[in-house]
């Protein structure tokens, strides 16, 4: 919501409550009463209660806690409505016990608890609705750009990975070794059938198993080793809490190590490592930069398809890390299946 409307609608609604407050308590046949500084302390607490509603919201939104978004929006009501209740309650008898403007007891403390639980339920209900509703449009749209994003991906997909060159080098790689070592030749074709296999297997799925795609990855990389005679090597690091069950985009790794392989040099004798490193959430792909003498022209192509596809799937966005010595690639892991 723009700010200055939601001033404005404050400060209407703020008016609107003293008035209200000052009529009820107005005896029949006397004029209302009432402080004009009273819209000012009522906007501001309209503005606490806001604030905090949003800032519980967020904490749930950007925690690592597992929850459907019913459980998620009454768990924000309910933090924002007691600690909005408890603390405005106590800032204004501690005002009042300064100040020595009213008697303190319990009764009194009890109806301000009342007013401000009430004056929450409608600022901090009215404010989580709109998020709601702010989240449900975003949801959409992005249903919309993941169904289109799905589609180009899947042609896309094919396309890199089925591609002429591809498959030219790799049957050059397989001719030499058929004529030289038929036993790796052998492995080498097999190695090779897994990989489409597997493509051609998951190209419909908008998620798959973190645990088969590091098979696909490794896969991968053997025909990369064989073909590049070990100039890049593969590393995988799986930290305390990681979570193979968990689920990650199709290819998303074969994508990430062919974008470092395709602008960094290779070199047997000190071979470029590519770190795979799994986390509770997120899987990280970096290396040491080495560029090439030949720097080849960049479409950022990959990297845009990966990143449509987090927001779009994953609702998180693709993390890069881009120094003058290291590059890294952060992808999101989903705990839900999802499949198209």
């Amino acid at each position: 919501m723009n700010k200055l409307i939601n001033i404005i609608i404050i400060s209407l609604f703020s008016i609107f409550m003293v008035l209200y407050s000052a009529l009820l308590q107005a005896k029949p046949g006397e004029a209302i009463q009432w402080h004009f500084d009273a819209p000012v302390w009522m906007a501001i607490q309209c503005l606490i209660a806001q604030w905090l509603t949003l800032r519980w919201f967020s904490f749930y939104q950007n925690s690592k806690h597992i929850l459907s978004n019913t459980q998620c929006y009454i768990r924000v009501f309910l933090l924002s409505n007691v600690s909005f209740t408890f603390a405005v309650t106590g800032l204004i008898v501690a005002l009042e016990f300064a100040i020595g403007i009213q008697a303190i007891n319990v009764a009194h403390i009890i109806s301000l608890l009342s007013m401000q639980f009430i004056l929450h339920t409608i600022v901090g209900g009215f404010t989580l609705a709109f998020k709601v509703f702010e989240d449900i449009k975003q949801q959409h749209s992005a249903l919309e750009q993941s169904e289109k994003a799905l589609l180009q991906s899947q042609v896309k997909t094919l396309q890199q990975h089925i591609d002429p060159h591809f498959l030219f080098n790799n049957l050059n790689v397989l001719s030499a070794l058929i004529q030289q070592d038929p036993d790796e030749a052998d492995e080498y074709l097999n190695t090779f059938s897994d990989i489409y296999r597997y493509i051609l297997q998951h190209k419909d799925h908008s998620l798959v198993p973190l645990e088969h795609e590091l098979i696909f990855a490794k896969n991968y990389m053997s025909l990369i080793s064989t073909r590049f005679e070990g100039a890049y090597v593969l590393e995988i690091i799986q930290k305390p809490g990681d979570n193979l069950r968990s689920h990650i985009l199709p290819c998303a790794l074969q994508l990430a190590i062919e974008n470092v392989i395709k602008h960094n040099q290779g070199n047997k004798l000190a071979p470029t490592k590519i770190e795979i490193t799994i986390d509770a959430d997120k899987v990280s792909i970096g290396n040491q930069i080495s560029q090439k003498s030949f720097k080849p022209e960049s479409t950022q192509l990959g990297l845009q398809n990966l990143r449509t596809r987090c927001v779009a799937i994953c609702n998180q966005p693709l993390e890069v890390e881009h120094t003058e010595h290291y590059f890294r690639l952060t992808l999101p892991l989903s705990v839900h299946r999802e499949f198209a």
